[in-house]
């Protein structure tokens, strides 16, 4: 199996790196000075998630891959169809002081045997190494066109292995949609100090910020959403819906059932592993 990698330092936070690395956009222009063209044949537009096909046509070929992992550490991709008798993407980020490390590696079996490897060596081998560069390229460029955005926090609330949602009752558009609560950092605040003081505007409740989730997710009016966890600092105290329609504490099984925004919904499948991982902790608990 044929194997190379290709590394970049990124000017932006690793969140933000990630989300432009999950960015359709990356897939779809990133390639185009090599005559590729790619296209996401479930998500125009969006945030790739895990299950997510896209396909890159070169000359007469076309390879289909389907996205394996989607995270805040990374991306990963496996071949569903094309020449190739196997191919494996995987991108790796790092935070490296107020910079991101961008590892892109590709593993591949050419197909035709001895034949398949000298191709490898004589053509495959540069062209693979070309779309390395370029991604990273495509990747550096949007990641640092977002750095400079203002950021709205969404807040993970997990409480008893639940996640607390809400429903929108404004404006028109969104309307009985749900949501994470959160709003825009203020002036003078950082973002756990954000995340604190929109619970108790939204919520009516204190909560203890406890880390992050995910990558950022980019906005339609220029902003970037960027999803911490916290936890209630009582958890006896019982969640108000001050603006919103409802709320609601929902699990890991009832997530896709709900009318999410857009926004959040490229989110369910980080929620859903931070469901999953706080129930399996509630159970190691209870065993001890």
């Amino acid at each position: 199996m044929a194997v190379l990698r290709s590394t970049g330092l990124i000017e932006a936070p690793l969140a933000t790196v990630g989300a432009a690395l999950r960015h359709t956009r990356t897939a779809e222009t990133g390639l185009a000075a090599l005559g590729i063209r790619g296209r996401s044949l479930t998500s125009p537009d969006s945030l790739l998630v895990p299950g997510d096909e896209l396909a890159f046509r070169l000359s007469a070929f076309t390879l289909t891959t389907r996205i394996v992992r989607a995270d805040a550490d990374g991306l990963s991709s496996v071949l569903v169809a094309g020449p190739l008798a196997q191919l494996r993407h995987e991108t790796v980020l790092a935070q490296v002081g107020p910079r991101t490390l961008l590892t892109d590696s590709v593993r591949w079996t050419s197909p035709f045997g001895p034949l398949g490897r000298l191709g490898d060596v004589a053509v495959g081998r540069r062209l693979v190494l070309d779309v390395l560069a370029a991604r990273i390229h495509a990747v550096r460029e949007l990641a640092e066109s977002w750095a400079a955005r203002t950021i709205v926090v969404g807040t993970a609330i997990v409480h008893e292995g639940r996640l607390l949602a809400q429903q929108r009752s404004y404006p028109a558009s969104h309307a009985g949609q749900w949501e994470l609560p959160g709003g825009r950092v203020e002036p003078g605040e950082d973002e756990s100090e954000a995340v604190v003081r929109e619970c108790r505007e939204e919520l009516d409740v204190e909560v203890r910020p406890t880390g992050r989730l995910g990558t950022d997710v980019p906005l339609d009016n220029g902003m970037l959403l960027r999803i911490h966890t916290a936890e209630l600092k009582d958890p006896a105290q019982q969640p108000a819906a001050v603006e919103h329609r409802e709320v609601r504490w929902v699990s890991a099984a009832e997530l896709p059932s709900l009318d999410w925004l857009e926004t959040d919904r490229v989110l369910l499948h980080t929620l859903r592993e931070l469901l999953e991982d706080s129930r399996l902790q509630g159970r190691s608990t209870t065993a001890e």
